[in-house]
This record gives structure tokens, C-alpha cells and sequence, in this order.
């Protein structure tokens, strides 16, 4: 997938907008939990000195021992192991028990290593733990003179079990969003590959969309334009194949008449006439199929020179018309009809813009079509287009030269370079 396409860009953005969604489902999750961790084990401390106080109320504890008693911290210090709990710190079971089952808590029988092997470690600290087992929760409490195990009667809510089935319903959201957005854009892309035939020349293409949104208008606009040219070009096809067909009718008359006529120089001109008539009839067909994008080459090789010959041959010119230097004899692939009309036009051109001879130099790498002129007033590219230059008020031609040289050259894959030294216009084909 292409990186700069608007799809990728919407992709990659869903990703995120999911990844995203998931760590804040996460992070969230987790916050929470914890808050639920300190609340539970604030509530169970607070219920044991509650409970503490309300059992051991009116019973005051004897001094400790005088050894025991840090005097700069009025507190006690025992010496390696603590003492055994003091008669007034003896808890009645049963009474202890019944008033656990006021906060909906009970002692529990089930030993510690079983909590600490199958069940979940919520959280700890030095004299106390946090399991989850079962569904219910145990906490279990250490002090120095006894330890032991509450359960947490309140069946636990499956939270982790609704996070999933959120995260879940997050994705289904989030991709039926993503797929009914490239739905929506689905008609761009086929608007995209059917602009790009276009621009290849194929008319027959229906970029017609049923949808109401803005870019099924964009498609119907298009098509209707394509609709348009369609029937322009057709249009145009039709005059240029009548016009031509009707200026046939009239050459291959012409022809006849010239063939009946006596053996003399005007019969010579005539014909040569006629057939320079006939000839660019045929160029203006090739010039219908180069605008139209519809034209093909048949390549086979061929000699260089051969390929000149028939070019001056085109243009009704001999040898000594111009000044030809052969350093190799090159051969090219190409469609020879197609490249003669090549060189045609490049020679045509040198002749049109100068008053010497132009000189045609064939090498190993490239063929230079050059004559004496002033340099060209614009860059190249801007004459490789057709009627793009001063031909409106021109008596030496359409300005179509250089266009039909430079989609000729481009069907075969070669190009032309435009120099200008010593007062010399040099037109280079590289091959």
C-alpha cells in the first residue's frame, strides 16, 4: 500500500485510535483497582480495631516491663522474638467471630500456603495480605501474638470479565467505523485507476456513482465529462477521416491525370506534387492517432542511413541537400515508417529556420540534426507541445514537428536533447 494514500493514512490511524483506546481501558482498569485494593484493606483494618475496641473496652493493659520501654520513644522494644500475648490480650473466639459476621466477614480455616499457591496476591505489606480465591477475597492479618485469616463474604463481582466484553465491544465499533469509512471512500479509488486510463487515452470507462455523498457528485461530474470528450473526440475523429477521405478522391485523380500526360519535367512536378499531397494526408492520420493516444509501432532493425534516405525521400530532397556524415554504420529497433517521420520533421525544421544547409551526423550513441539560427526562445519542453508556440501567425507550419517527434521518440523509449553553440541549433537523439 502506497504510504501517501489517504487508505494507509486512515489505517494507520485506526490502530492508534484502537492501541489507544486499549491502554486507556488498561491503565483505567488497573487505577481502579487499586483504589478497590486500599479501599478493601482500609476496611478491614478499621473493622479489627473496631472490633478490638469493643471487645477489650474497660481492660487496661499492666505496664510493660521497665526493660522493654524505650525511654526516648515511649515505646516497646522486644528483644529478638515478642513475648506471648498478655492475659488482657486473649481474644474469645466465638466473640470475635460474631462480630466479624456484623461486617459480613468470618474467619476462615484455609491455610495460608493454599492462598499463596492457587490464589491471586491483590496486594501486601509487612503484617498483612491480600488473596483473591474463589471468586472471594481473604485477607490475611499478622501480629505479634497471633495471626490468622478473614474472608470476605461478598461474592466478588467478574470485572475483569466486563473489561473484555468493553475492549470487545471497543474493537466491533472501531472496525465496523473503519469499514463503512473505506467503504464510503472506495468509489475514490476506483475514481483514481479510472483518471489514470484516462489519461491513457481510453474513453470507454463509466466512472458513474449511485451514492449522494461528495465523492459519488465528483464521479458523475467526471463521467459526464468523459461523456462529453467521448463525443467530441468522436466527433472529431469523424470530420478528420471524411476530410481526408474527401481530399483522397480529388490526389488519386490528380494522379491519374499526371500518369496520362506526356514525359516532361511538369509531368515530373505533378507527380512528385501529388505525392507530397498524398503523404501528408497519411501524416495527418498519424497525427489523429498521436492526439488521440491511439497508434502502435511495429519495431524490427534498421540501418541508420536507410532510415535518412527514406526521410529525405519523404520530404522530396537528394543527398547533396544536405551535409550527411556517417561515422558507423548504426543500427536501430524501431518502427521505420515511424522514426523516417522523425528525422523527417527535425530535418524540416532545420531547413524552415536556416539558411544553410543542415547538417545530419550519424554516431555510435546518438544522431545530431543541427543547422545555423537563432537559439530558441523558450526551453524545449515548451515546443513539445502541440500549437504551443508563435504558429498562429507562422507561414512555416502547425508547430506540430517537435510534438510528433517527441511522442514518437517516447513510444520508443528514447529521447531528444536541444543544445545551441556557436551560433548552431543541435537537436540530439540519444540512443
Amino acid at each position: 500500500m502506497n504510504k501517501n494514500s489517504l487508505f494507509f493514512t486512515i489505517t494507520i490511524f485506526f490502530i492508534v485510535l484502537i492501541i489507544t483506546a486499549h491502554l486507556i481501558v488498561y491503565i483505567g482498569y488497573n487505577i481502579t483497582k487499586q483504589q478497590q485494593i486500599d479501599l478493601l484493606v482500609t476496611k478491614y483494618m478499621k473493622t479489627f480495631h473496631q472490633i478490638e475496641r469493643k471487645l477489650f473496652k474497660g481492660k487496661r493493659p499492666p505496664p510493660p516491663p521497665a526493660h522493654l520501654i524505650n525511654k526516648n520513644e515511649n515505646s516497646f522494644i522486644y528483644p529478638f522474638r515478642p513475648p506471648p500475648p498478655p492475659e488482657h490480650k486473649k481474644i474469645d473466639i466465638k466473640s470475635f467471630e460474631k462480630e466479624l459476621k456484623n461486617y459480613d466477614l468470618s474467619l476462615s480455616n484455609i491455610e495460608i500456603s493454599i492462598l499463596e499457591k492457587y490464589g491471586t496476591l491483590l496486594s501486601k505489606e509487612r503484617d498483612w495480605k491480600l488473596f483473591e480465591y474463589k471468586g472471594y477475597n481473604y485477607f490475611f492479618r499478622q501480629t505479634p501474638f497471633s495471626s490468622f485469616i478473614i474472608k470476605d463474604n461478598m461474592k466478588l463481582d467478574k470485572k475483569t470479565e466486563h473489561i473484555i466484553i468493553l475492549t470487545i465491544l471497543f474493537n466491533i465499533l472501531f472496525m465496523a467505523f473503519y469499514i463503512f469509512l473505506i467503504k464510503k471512500l472506495k468509489p475514490l479509488h476506483s475514481l483514481k485507476n479510472n483518471i489514470s486510463k484516462f489519461s491513457k487515452g481510453d474513453l470507454n470507462i463509466d466512472t458513474s456513482c449511485s451514492g449522494k455523498d461528495e465523492i459519488s457528485a465528483v464521479s458523475n461530474e467526471f463521467n459526464n465529462a468523459i461523456t462529453q470528450i467521448r463525443t467530441l473526440t468522436q466527433s472529431r475523429n469523424l470530420f478528420l477521416r471524411n476530410i481526408m477521405h474527401e481530399l483522397k478522391t480529388p490526389i488519386t485523380k490528380g494522379l491519374l491525370i499526371a500518369n496520362m500526360m506526356k514525359e516532361d519535367n511538369s509531368k515530373k512536378s505533378l507527380e512528385k506534387l501529388f505525392f507530397r499531397l498524398e503523404y501528408l494526408i497519411n501524416e495527418f492520420a498519424k497525427i489523429e492517432k498521436f492526439t488521440s493516444n491511439n497508434i502502435s509501432i511495429n519495431p524490427k532493425e534498421y540501418r541508420v542511413i536507410d532510415i535518412i534516405d527514406e526521410a529525405l525521400d519523404i520530404l522530396l530532397l537528394d543527398s547533396w541537400d544536405i551535409n550527411l556524415e556517417v561515422n558507423c554504420n548504426k543500427k536501430l529497433n524501431v518502427d521505420f515508417e515511424m522514426f523516417s517521420l522523425v528525422i523527417k520533421n527535425l530535418i524540416d525544421n532545420a531547413i524552415k529556420y536556416s539558411d544553410t544547409k543542415p547538417k545530419v551526423a550519424i554516431y555510435e550513441n546518438h544522431i545530431d540534426i543541427s543547422s545555423i539560427g537563432n537559439k530558441l526562445e523558450k526551453p524545449i519542453d515548451s515546443y513539445n507541445k502541440p500549437f504551443n508556440r508563435k504558429y498562429e501567425t507562422s507561414q512555416k507550419g502547425l508547430g506540430l514537428g517537435l510534438y510528433i517527434v517527441k511522442n514518437i521518440l517516447d513510444i520508443h523509449n528514447l529521447n531528444l536533447e536541444y543544445k545551441y553553440e556557436n551560433k548552431t541549433n543541435i537537436f540530439r537523439i540519444n540512443y
